[in-house]
């Protein structure tokens, strides 16, 4: 089986849809032989915050040297964002043999009517393979509230309620004190569990957990949090915080600077410290100041208020319902803008009204469809915003061509937000991150393995390679981009070669031809619509010259990189220059008891080997050849 064959059968899953119960979830896992039984796990739950206060608690627990699962949803560009192991995607062949591995099983399920979810399936992949992995630790974002979310088939070590909204209505209850109760029962049995909530929500979640930690603003102790947390405001594009309180027998003292910028990122930062102290007195490991203050400022969390330009300023933020698009606001507040031009798109079953009064006041508003079979209709996002707002409001058919637009009208001094939506915000980071690369050829076998490397389909193989003896452009391209593309060079005599992976995400696409093809490719694709006019500029730079590359207006690291199918990349190379390697001095397993024991595995690492010099680096943690200019993941 084949990476495409296997990705398409996990998406075909969506077709299933969401239902309560872990049942199906569990069944699977006993398939597979119970991987997730002595997996420790760390469960995030809540409205808002929670994918972000997974990636800050993953990032902390390995600057403590830990391995670290960490399992999120949804992801911007690629299924295997969502798995993901010591800060680097699921190995392909790691998807496709998981595949192999259910899909006779999930096949009769369904004949049972019984098959399991998308989501389902996602969260036992993503157990499998931290158990395969032998890590240390599993961070899991909860998918919808609590109770009944795949996540829960695991019995957790430490688990948070990050925030409480009116979302999921249908599925969770249709009040607040519901939605916390239901949410609330992720907390483990044997600790407090972490929360940020307030008011109503903190009242319900104490009265369904009962032993909390709370983490909040105001005064540790006599009515206040356990921990406090008070937000300093930007320094450059970091956030400034302080975290104090008591965390069971650990006291916490310290100021930090944050890769996340918000008020609101700072609770969650206070919500991953929290954590990340119950889960190193659980796993016998100390997690020092020093590594909450790196994971914390080294955290790469794309699409949750990620500042791409300057001047004008531009921000990228995934907020999808009315309370994120209000710490959207208040975050964007912190800058000095002119005049404020907003790119919003949404999925149908979202509140419009109450996104468009949430996000802050705008002098111009493009609404526009992501290219998803979710996304509302430009007509109907167009009138909530104009009776929710004073700005003036027009319609693109495309992100790519909204986002074009507003930049196009952006003077030095303004600033530009694209939200509604992470699908809204994928689309959107392709303006800044796309790399064109191009290889020439001089054979169809060359030509094959390169194309083969996109996962394009036997057919597409065989049809592109003996053309492919001569220029080869690969890039990756939403479903739209790529059929429009592939009609275009076609027609002037060249071909294309696109991902078998059917899902609405961004596909490979290997162009193939002349250069004299290419340049009529280039001039078909001049102002048209959907992002191909900037696409067509970046195209004929690259054709041009032989080298790969955005135009010069790109500002965000490459998209498109040689990956050899082990979830290693040269990119990778770039982005960890000083990864530090641990190496286990013992595993041992403990089984509870009144003793404060715990139905888990742990390491204690006792050196870190020099990713150059292979060899133990001198002196304790923070000193030697292994620390030095160590930034963690996705940090430079």
């Amino acid at each position: 089986m084949r990476f495409h064959e296997a990705a398409n059968a996990l998406f075909a899953l969506r077709r299933f849809g969401t239902r309560p119960g872990t049942d199906a979830t569990a069944d699977l896992l006993a398939h597979l032989g119970d991987p997730q039984e002595d997996l420790p796990c760390v469960q995030v739950a809540g409205t808002n915050g929670k994918g972000s206060t997974a990636g800050m608690l993953a990032s902390v627990l390995r600057e403590a040297g830990l391995s670290v699962g960490l399992y999120t949803s949804p992801h911007l560009d690629d299924v295997r964002e969502r798995v993901q192991v010591d800060g680097r995607p699921l190995r392909k062949h790691a998807l496709v043999s998981f595949v192999e591995q259910t899909e006779q099983y999930i096949t009769g399920q369904a004949v049972d009517g019984v098959a399991p979810t998308f989501f389902e399936t996602l969260t036992a992949l993503a157990l499998r393979e931290f158990d395969r992995q032998d890590v240390d630790v599993a961070v899991l974002e909860v998918g919808i509230g609590g109770r009944h979310d795949a996540t829960s088939v695991v019995d957790p070590i430490a688990s948070a309620v990050t925030s409480v909204g009116l979302e999921h209505t249908d599925v969770l209850g249709e009040d607040i004190e519901t939605i916390a109760r239901d949410t609330a029962s992720v907390g483990p049995t044997d600790r407090p569990l972490v929360t940020a909530t307030a008011g109503d929500a903190l009242a319900a979640v104490r009265d369904a957990a009962g032993d909390l930690c709370t983490v909040g603003s105001g005064d540790v102790g006599a009515g206040g949090p356990d921990v406090a947390v008070a937000y300093g405001g930007r320094e450059g594009i970091e956030g400034t915080a302080t975290i104090e309180g008591e965390v069971g027998d650990r006291t916490i003292g310290l100021e930090t600077r944050l890769a996340l910028l918000g008020a609101h990122q700072a609770r969650n930062a206070g919500v991953a410290t929290a954590l990340a102290c119950q889960v190193g007195t659980t796993l016998e490991t100390r997690v020092e100041s020093g590594d909450i203050r790196r994971g914390l400022r080294t955290v790469n969390w794309p699409g949750r208020f990620e500042v791409l330009g300057r001047d004008p300023l531009v921000v990228l933020d995934g907020a999808h319902n009315p309370e994120g698009c209000v710490s959207a606001a208040e975050t964007l507040a912190e800058f000095d803008t002119e005049r404020l031009h907003v790119v919003v798109g949404v999925l149908t079953e979202k509140d419009h009204p109450g996104i468009a009064a949430a996000l802050p006041a705008a002098d111009r508003v493009t609404v526009c469809e992501p290219d998803s079979g979710r996304a509302e209709s430009t007509p109907v996002l167009a009138r909530a915003f104009e009776q929710e707002t004073d700005a003036q409001v027009s319609t693109s058919p495309d992100v790519a061509g909204a986002v074009a637009d507003a930049l196009a009208r952006a003077n030095p001094g303004d600033g530009v937000l694209v939200t509604g939506s992470l699908s809204t915000v994928a689309e959107a980071r392709t303006h800044w991150t796309r790399t064109v690369v191009t290889e020439q050829t001089d054979s169809r076998e060359a030509a094959r393995s390169l194309i083969e490397e996109g996962h394009a389909t036997d057919a597409d193989i065989e049809v592109t390679a003996g053309s492919a003896v001569h220029r080869v452009v690969r890039l990756r391209l939403r479903p739209r981009q790529a059929e429009r593309i592939g009609s275009e060079l076609r027609a002037v005599g060249g071909d294309v070669a696109v991902s078998g992976v059917t899902a609405d995400e961004n596909r490979r696409v290997t162009l193939t031809g002349t250069l004299a093809q290419f340049d009529a490719l280039c001039d078909r694709l001049q102002g048209q619509v959907d992002g191909l006019d900037p696409l067509a500029k970046d195209l004929r730079a690259a054709v041009d010259t032989g080298e790969g590359g955005g135009g010069p207006h790109r500002g965000g690291p490459p998209v498109e990189q040689r990956d050899s199918g082990d979830g290693y990349s040269e990119r990778d190379a770039g982005q960890f220059p000083r990864r530090r390697r641990v190496r286990r001095e013992t595993r041992r397993r403990r089984t509870g008891g009144g003793d404060g024991g715990c139905r888990c595995r742990h390491r204690r690492y006792r050196w870190r080997v020099h990713p150059t010099r292979g060899r133990p680096g001198a002196g304790p943690r923070g000193e030697g050849p292994g620390a030095a200019g160590y930034r963690g993941a996705g940090g430079s």
